[in-house]
């Protein structure tokens, strides 16, 4: 071998390589979006999003890691047959026209007599070096072009993979009903879901359920493990709670997350609740949904599948019209938080109910609406009005939702990353009111929310200004809006400038504070861990 051979060798072994790697890319960016054109559509639709589609080998990650499940392996399998059939096709193009086109030139210049004497060649095309050559480019070319069709491959694989998966689905879907349908009968079934609340409403709920009836009582899906599947697969998993009899009650709540209309009421078919809690609802994935009022149908689904009672924020114009607006077979209980004395403090946030004082010991009183949903639930199961006091200033802090961390000049750390929605995002950024030094805010463009997505984070910028926030933000999405609104506060970060993040955590002076709101990249939350 000379040394062009190496290189050839070299490029060809590269090209794999960055084959696999966006083979690996492309599955890892289906997964995040739970295999959805929709969240796909909505994500490509983004300036990032649209910079990685066109983007050659150059995203983010030295080797991405799509998490292992039966559906991969089955998107692998079909996506090996298709991108086969693809290196087949190409490739029988490609050579076909390579070996015409070198027959032809090899033809004609025998012809005109200007072609090299057998005596001067050994065997085989060696006598074609420009043969070899071609053939090298051609496989080069070919490569490249069925790298390229790495998207395609993939995206055919996952439509095939909807076949078997739903088949899987309805077995699914069809044992969980079995196993609700045969449960004992002192269990009760909660069901949790709106555009946002539904995580902390929970956990308040799982909180004062547990403290009163025990924690072997209580059944719930953990963080926003909140799909159809996923709640399924936590019935059959956990079957014996649900067919174990002896218990006076026992309780299933479940927290339902949708990105269409039918997602809810298809849980609902095998969950059957008996009690329904609707936090409120927002423009949240309104880009999936379609409109609006695709939103509020989608999360009245709950309501209208329960067979006892709903409690709902009375204070969200788009539930209080569709409750007066639809008859349901359940009472509907009214929840208002208007008249409900509250104060939030920077550690926790303290309001009266049923006349009497209540801590919560989050910082935010946008929490207020949800502990009342939760506690009035509660009463409902049977917990005395007298001890909910004593029971909700026990629960622990929130993991991610505006978590508070003290630092050692009294300088001030809020991390909000667990999910971002607009009501979420805008009530953190009032509780930075609470803080008498510099405020800090990093974040990022919301997503999938439609042709409300301009206005909605014009909103977000002229709060942010009106408490004199410097911002920090990461991804190119709103640029011209930020800096118009907040001028030199303004900040796009870069690898360039990242520095700038780590000297501001190390000057921060007491009374300062940081938010860091947001599905925030890992690099950036470490800065200040």
């Amino acid at each position: 071998m000379n040394y062009t051979d190496y290189i050839y060798t070299g490029i060809i072994i590269l090209l794999l390589i960055l084959s696999f790697r966006t083979l690996l890319w492309h599955l890892q960016n289906w997964q995040l979006r739970e295999y959805r054109w929709d969240r796909l559509k909505a994500y490509f639709s983004t300036k990032q999003g649209t910079k990685n589609l066109f983007n050659l080998w150059f995203f983010r990650g030295i080797l991405p890691r799509p998490k292992k499940s039966g559906r991969i392996f089955i998107i692998l399998g079909f996506f090996i047959l298709i991108h086969g059939c693809l290196l087949v096709l190409i490739s029988s193009r490609l050579f076909t026209y390579l070996v015409t086109h070198e027959i032809w030139t090899f033809t004609e210049a025998t012809r005109m007599n200007t072609f090299p004497q057998p005596a001067e060649f050994k065997t085989g095309l060696s006598f074609l070096p420009v043969f070899k050559f071609s053939l090298e480019l051609a496989i080069v070319t070919l490569l490249v072009i069925w790298e390229r069709l790495t998207f395609f491959s993939v995206a055919l694989a996952i439509s095939l993979s909807k076949i078997p998966v739903n088949i899987f689905k309805r077995i699914l879907f069809k044992k969980a009903a079995n196993i609700i349908q045969n449960a004992d009968k002192s269990i009760i079934k909660i069901g949790i879901t709106g555009s946002f609340g539904k995580s902390s409403t929970k956990e308040i709920l799982v909180h004062l359920l547990k403290k009163n009836f025990g924690e072997e009582r209580v059944l719930f899906n953990p963080e926003n493990f909140n799909n159809e599947v996923a709640i399924a697969r936590l019935i059959l998993k956990n079957r014996e709670f649900f067919e174990k009899e002896g218990v006076d009650k026992k309780f299933f709540i479940c927290e339902i997350g949708a990105y269409k209309q039918g997602e809810i009421a298809t849980v609902c078919k095998f969950l059957k609740p008996h009690l329904g809690i609707l936090t409120g609802i927002n423009d949240q994935h309104l880009d999936l949904f379609g409109s609006s009022k695709n939103i509020v149908q989608a999360k009245f689904e709950l309501a209208e599948a329960c067979s006892n009672k709903v409690f709902f924020n009375a204070d969200n114009p788009k539930l209080a019209e569709i409750f007066v607006d639809k008859k349901i077979t359940a009472t509907k209980i009214p929840m208002s938080v208007k008249n409900i004395e509250k104060k939030s403090g920077i550690l926790q946030t303290e309001f009266k109910f049923y006349g009497k004082n209540f801590t919560l010991p989050w910082a935010g009183e946008f929490f207020v609406s949800n502990a009342i949903l939760a506690l009035e639930c509660a009463r409902e199961t049977g917990i005395s009005r007298e001890i909910l006091p004593s029971l909700l200033k026990t629960i622990k802090p929130l993991k991610k939702a505006l978590v508070l961390k003290k630092l050692k000049n009294s300088a001030t750390i809020l991390s909000d990353l667990y999910s971002a929605n607009p009501d979420g995002v805008i009530s953190a950024i009032e509780h930075l009111s609470k803080f008498s030094g510099k405020k800090y805010f990093i974040g990022m463009p919301l997503l999938e929310l439609g042709n409300k997505s301009e206005k909605i984070h014009q909103e977000i910028f002229k709060l942010l200004n009106k408490l004199g926030v410097q911002v920090f933000w990461i991804k190119p999405d709103f640029i011209k809006l930020g800096t118009k609104i907040l001028g030199d506060n303004f900040i796009l970060i870069n690898k360039s400038n990242l520095k700038k993040l780590i000297k501001i955590r190390e000057n921060l002076s007491k009374n300062d504070v940081i938010l860091l709101e947001g599905k925030l990249p890992n690099k950036i939350v470490k800065i200040f861990d």
